[in-house]
């Protein structure tokens, strides 16, 4: 597998021959005679970032897929045609996770809508942030990247490669904060900061959150200014005011134009837009303060939330199921035909289906306790403590070419997940969702993908012959990763 992704990996890292000394190419011979199998090697130290998807946005950050020369090509809107100076011509996505050997200790990812934000340790222990991709609304800060046009001659911006983005820190917040959260919508992104523990063990001091990007709906968490222009040359990196009694924030959440944030004692906090009622705050209006969504989740300890569109699911710390948002598709079934749903709706868990692919063995399975849940456009899924996978809503939801909807949570037969078998130590442990497709994953880290991403099929990253033959991935499939 290494070898396979040999090119990748010399087009990103090139020595020009006029300053390769001959000690340096001997070196660098004796590294390329190595084969490493990074699945096993335990001489490999630090985390790792693997790539995958639409690569056209500068997302996946290897700038040699778009950028010939120091020349930006964006094959979104070009992908027929050669580049002009030559042969070359661009990557629309990448079919298989590539590593991505910019990034030094990467520790925690987020995907937004074509740009992605990554929380890197240094080799001092200090935690600093990148972002690559687009940044057509300041999402990534001031960084301006390389400057393209869309063909009716709108500006576009695109950071190809990850880029620090510094927030506005003093020395003393430098030094006691450290970056915990990122999550990234639409078109903005949220980053948070927690208070590091201090010689006697204590924590002193509350999070800071700082938000960039566009902010029309209040989803930046600050005031909404009429007709403010969003770019990087306008970029706005906000310090917001959290509630007073937020002392710790758990997890932060993105939709694609609202803002969730999970205090540490299990309070969510909403802001943005609400005209799906996404922001669960009981109006459909836009909100541009953070307030803490009430209704069904009062006196409920949240540990969970997930929103990549406009429905929102939140896990409570005793395995109840709450809903808001979008029901276009019955993802909220006992709201009926309502189409929006602006306060949190428990979902009961007791009534669940399970199909006869399932097989014999199966057919008595319920719900046990929920430990992840994922909520994509128009659809959802849970994975329970015993490692069965449930799926409900609308699209290609995993159930195989003939199912596109399921009215209640819908077990996906286990078989397809082996070896990950329920009630085993390489059982599912988690899910998470795109806008059009999910990814499960085992104790063990094994990855299974499924659904029709609208950028292609490879935004799985299932390998090449697989996202030729189609545009849909209706089971769970096995991700690869070198």
């Amino acid at each position: 597998m290494w070898k396979k992704l040999s090119w990748v990996f010399h087009e990103i890292i090139r020595i020009p021959a006029a300053h390769a000394s001959k000690k340096v190419a001997k070196k660098q011979a004796l590294r390329d005679s190595i084969v490493h199998d990074l699945a096993v090697d335990t001489h490999w130290k630090g985390n790792r970032a693997y790539v995958f998807g639409l690569a056209a946005t500068g997302a996946l950050g290897i700038e040699n897929l778009i950028v010939p020369q120091g020349e930006l090509f964006l094959s979104v809107f070009c992908s027929s045609q050669k580049f002009a100076g030559g042969s070359w011509s661009p990557k629309w996505g990448l079919h298989y996770p590539a590593r991505l050997s910019d990034l030094e200790d990467p520790v925690m990812a987020a995907c937004g809508y074509g740009f992605t934000m990554y929380i890197c340790g240094d080799s001092r222990r200090r935690r600093t942030l990148y972002g690559c991709g687009i940044n057509s609304d300041g999402q990534l800060g001031q960084n301006f990247g390389l400057k393209s046009e869309t063909p009716d001659s709108k500006p576009l911006h695109v950071v190809p490669a990850p880029q620090l983005i510094v927030l506005p820190l003093s020395k003393s917040e430098s030094e006691h904060l450290s970056l915990a959260h990122i999550a990234c919508g639409r078109a903005h992104s949220v980053v948070g900061l927690e208070p590091q523990a201090e010689q006697d063990g204590r924590i002193r001091g509350r999070p800071i959150l700082f938000t960039m990007g566009n902010n029309a709906f209040g989803q930046c968490g600050r005031q909404i200014v009429q007709g403010e222009l969003y770019g990087p040359g306008t970029a706005v990196t906000s310090r917001i005011s959290l509630p007073p009694e937020v002392l710790g924030l758990k997890q932060i959440c993105c939709g694609q134009d609202h803002t969730l944030l999970l205090s540490i004692d299990g309070v969510v906090y909403a802001a943005g837009l609400g005209t799906d009622g996404q922001t669960g705050l009981g109006h459909l209006n836009c909100t541009d303060q953070f307030q803490a969504v009430g209704g069904a989740l009062r006196k409920v300890h949240i540990t969970q939330l997930s929103s990549v569109g406009d429905t929102v699911l939140a896990l409570s710390e005793c395995g109840r199921l709450f809903a808001w948002g979008n029901n276009e598709y019955g993802q909220i079934w006992p709201a009926g035909d309502a189409l929006q749903v602006p306060e949190p709706v428990e979902l009961p868990l007791d009534e669940c289906v399970v199909p006869e692919e399932a097989g014999a063995n199966f057919r008595g399975v319920r719900i046990g306790k929920v430990l992840s849940v994922a909520a994509a456009g128009s659809m959802c899924s849970l994975v329970d403590d015993a490692g069965f996978l449930f799926v409900w809503g609308f699209g290609c939801i995993g159930l195989g070419p003939q199912t596109n909807f399921a009215h209640r949570p819908t077990l996906i037969p286990p078989g397809l997940f082996v070896p990950a078998i329920p009630k085993s130590p390489q059982a599912l442990v988690s899910v998470t969702a795109g806008l059009h497709h999910f990814i499960a994953r085992n104790a063990n880290g094994l990855l299974w993908a499924w659904g029709a991403p609208r950028s292609g099929l490879y935004c799985l990253g299932l390998g090449v012959e697989l996202s030729k033959k189609s545009s849909r991935q209706t089971y769970p499939f096995p991700v690869k990763i070198p």
